[in-house]
């Protein structure tokens, strides 16, 4: 089984980054628009992902019931805590890897993932890099518990670092949809000029929030 993993902080602490252009609610408003359609996206791709979303949530947690997926509560300090509790759920459940992935990158499709897992079959581990900062926006490991993720700063430099340093294969997949993750105002304004359909949840909030019209 494989497995993904998708971590959701609680919706109301989520998107601080964008506090000097939308209030609270409207951050709210974003990041519960986020989780829809990556839970949209979970769903798509229940053919060859097993979904997990931990979250210390409890709207996230029933939100992801209802799209199918399973649910960890976080009680972790750190996201990467989180993460390394999760996988070993997941192995314990049978999973043989995990693909862990951002609920904040809309642009993703079911077609991104599947190349994701297929590189995984000759590499135990498998980073997407973020767009912008030296990131990294979706990490594959088989086994589930191959390491502790290393999220954070300059993320896809730990991983790979990490990677050689225990003798393990290590794949670069530059996927620039699954690369563009919405924590800036300059993320929103990228985002929304690649989505040229402008159907996903999340680019209907943000052009109503921003007083925008919808693409025709």
């Amino acid at each position: 089984m494989n497995a993904g993993i998708l971590p959701v902080k609680e919706l109301s602490a989520a998107k601080q980054r964008l506090a000097a252009h939308f209030d609270e609610d409207g951050r709210a408003e974003i990041a519960r628009a986020l989780l829809t359609d990556a839970l949209q996206l979970c769903k798509t791709t229940a053919g060859f992902l097993n979904w997990w979303v931990i979250s210390s949530d409890r709207e996230v947690l029933e939100l992801a019931t209802a799209y199918g997926c399973h649910g960890i509560t976080d009680n972790a300090a750190t996201l990467n805590q989180a993460l390394a509790y999760a996988a070993q759920v997941v192995a314990n459940e049978g999973a043989t890897s995990i693909t862990i992935i951002p609920v904040d990158a809309p642009l993703t499709y079911a077609g991104d993932l599947q190349e994701l897992v297929d590189t995984g079959e000759t590499s135990e581990m498998v980073v997407v890099p973020s767009a912008h900062d030296g990131g990294t926006n979706a990490l594959f490991m088989q086994p589930p518990t191959l390491m502790e993720p290393r999220f954070g700063p300059q993320s896809l430099h730990a991983h790979m670092s990490l990677a050689s340093r225990l003798g393990y294969r290590c794949s670069v997949l530059v996927l620039p949809r699954l690369g563009l993750d919405i924590d800036t105002i300059e993320d929103v304004d990228e985002f929304l000029s690649k989505d040229k359909v402008g159907n996903s949840t999340t680019a209907q909030v943000l052009r109503r929030l921003r007083g925008e019209e919808a693409p025709v």
